[in-house]
């Protein structure tokens, strides 16, 4: 019984670890981080990242996945995704449904870029930016 609390934590460090946010940027360190963007790095981005990556198909893969807690004001999703274009992405469609509002860019090499934003309980939404190559 000793043992369980032992791997917990080992667990739970290893998620806390594996946060891929580069300090100061947002999309892989493609962009400096947006006032009022906060990283996620907790139990919620590891399940979050954990059921992407059970969603993908054969031939899926993800390249990486970052999550930011982010207050309605601060959000500025059209901003984001204009930032991202003039960084060499191309808007390729909305895919806003449930609640959820979402744009989906790709990059030169033919992978895509979803940015989703997810409202939660509170004051704040999280925005999950993912890269996925199909």
């Amino acid at each position: 019984m000793k043992r369980l609390p032992v791997l917990l934590t080992l667990l739970l460090a290893a998620s806390a670890v594996a946060c891929p946010v580069k300090k100061g940027f947002i999309a892989s360190g493609l962009l400096p981080t947006p006032a009022g963007y906060m990283p996620k790095c907790d139990d919620w981005y590891a399940s979050s990242r954990a059921g992407l990556m059970s969603s993908l198909g054969s031939g899926q893969k993800l390249n990486w996945y970052e999550m930011y807690a982010v207050t309605p004001k601060a959000l500025k999703l059209d901003a984001l995704v204009q930032q991202l274009t003039a960084h060499g992405y191309t808007f390729v469609m909305k895919t806003d449904y449930g609640g959820q509002q979402g744009r989906r860019l790709r990059d030169k090499a033919g992978r895509f870029l979803d940015v989703s934003v997810s409202k939660v309980q509170g004051t704040q939404v999280f925005v999950g930016l993912s890269l996925i190559k199909f």
